[in-house]
């Protein structure tokens, strides 16, 4: 009965329940993820029109009424850009997920059925009154179709309205997907807003609506949908940069722990040959990691089939991740140990999953506040994501000189450890 003695035993629901108690709060992000400012552009390009003397600019309007939405404004942040080149660039660099244009003819288009259906309106009047003083002998027939002649007015030419909905949809399928739903029922709102705007106008001026102009008062604006940046097939429903995540980092926690133990078992008694060794655990990281990435890549691309449009700039940055990771893991391992590495890593990893899959704006305030300026898990996905779905090259950003951070911390920390470290005259003394 001697295991009712032990500490273990009775400590064995308390450690569970810390055990779930730091799992739930690591996955806090995945059990209700409700986005907060997702930031979409729009583009007001309308110019207005003008309907009984009056200047209408239904882009003006629409504009102020959405940011002024105080419940639309607690999910969308808008960002107003002036023209298509600038948010052409915004998209690059990801300032937005989605962006809604309003056409330069937004106003007058959307308006012209009624301004049809009010001069039709004003005509048939105009002809009524004349048929009447006809009819009475006030004027001759000839008269009155002279003065029909001479006030003859331009029909107007009835067009539907134009508003485009563009989703960035490589930037975060998540974010893409609430940026679609939100501009759809955006503009929704607009056809609805400005048929009950048309329709007051008519309603104002005395003139009967009929039937056949009901529909084209109530559908006066056209809404196309463009995606860019679209994920393709075999790039798992673009999720690729969560799923190159795991990978990448095991095989270089296995490969930095073979160099720590090839070092440690190497028995390297002067501090020269310690040197030597520990140069050479770098040349070794160093093929290691670009034979793994380019292998890996290809392995993916011409095997499983998986649609990675720049297979060598993606391989590149591949490789230099793993020679980042490696370096760093062997730059704490040579200090710490492996069972100290591992308490650590394990616990940042476990905190920096949802990182990976989720948008910024569905993470909560704490995670966006003090998680993802310093994650580097978060910056290899992010920069993963821009080389595979929004096509940018392959540059010397925050998070390619982070990963040179990482390899000359290795570098620094492996080389003077084996020069400071003490070690016995049998076997290089390493910590395990």
């Amino acid at each position: 009965m001697n295991i009712f003695k032990k500490k273990l035993y009775w400590m064995t629901p308390i450690l569970v329940v810390v055990i779930l108690l730091i799992l739930a709060i690591a996955f806090i992000p995945a059990y209700n993820p409700e986005p907060k400012s997702i930031p979409l552009a729009i583009v007001n390009q309308d110019n207005g029109t003008s309907i009984q003397d009056k200047d209408v600019n239904i882009g003006e309007s629409f504009t102020k009424n959405i940011k002024d939405n105080k419940e639309l404004s607690e999910k969308v942040e808008w960002i107003e850009v002036d023209n298509k080149k600038a948010l052409e660039q915004g998209f690059k660099d990801k300032e937005y997920y989605g962006a809604l244009i309003l056409d330069k003819n937004l106003s007058k288009h959307s308006m012209s059925k009624v301004q049809k259906v009010a001069q039709d309106g004003k005509m048939k009047e105009i002809q009524t009154a004349m048929t009447e003083k006809i009819k009475n002998g006030e004027i001759q027939p000839e008269q009155a179709q002279k003065m029909q002649s001479q006030n003859k007015v331009e029909p107007v030419k009835v067009k539907q309205g134009n508003v485009k909905i563009i989703v960035n949809e490589g930037s975060s399928m998540q974010g893409a997907q609430l940026s679609n739903t939100l501009l759809t029922t955006i503009g929704d709102q607009l056809n609805t807003q400005i048929s009950k705007q048309g329709i007051q106008t008519l309603e104002k001026m005395n003139i009967d609506i009929s039937p056949s102009d009901i529909q084209g008062l109530t559908n006066p604006v056209k809404i196309d949908k463009n995606n860019i940046n679209s994920v393709k097939s075999h790039q798992a429903n673009g999720n690729l940069p969560l799923l190159m995540f795991t990978p990448i980092w095991l095989a270089s926690l296995v490969g930095s722990v073979i160099l720590f133990f090839s070092f440690r078992t190497s028995h390297n008694i002067t501090v020269k040959s310690r040197i030597i060794a520990s140069i050479g655990q770098f040349g070794a990281a160093f093929v290691t990691a670009f034979i793994g990435g380019f292998g890996y890549i290809y392995f993916l691309t011409g095997v499983l089939d998986v649609t990675i449009d720049h297979p060598n700039r993606v391989a590149l940055y591949i490789s230099i991740a793993i020679l980042a990771f490696i370096s760093l893991i062997l730059g704490f391992m040579t200090w710490l140990g492996i069972k100290s590495y591992s308490n650590i890593y394990d616990i940042i990893i476990l905190f920096s999953l949802q990182l990976i899959m989720l948008p910024k704006q569905m993470l909560p305030q704490f995670y966006q506040d003090y998680m993802i300026s310093w994650n580097p898990f978060r910056h290899y996905a992010e920069t993963l994501r821009e080389l595979i779905f929004l096509n940018h090259s392959l540059e010397l950003n925050s998070t390619i000189w982070m990963f040179i951070a990482f390899i000359i911390f290795g570098g620094i920390s492996t080389l003077s450890a084996a020069i400071i470290r003490k070690h016995n005259p049998t076997r290089t003394e390493v910590p395990s």
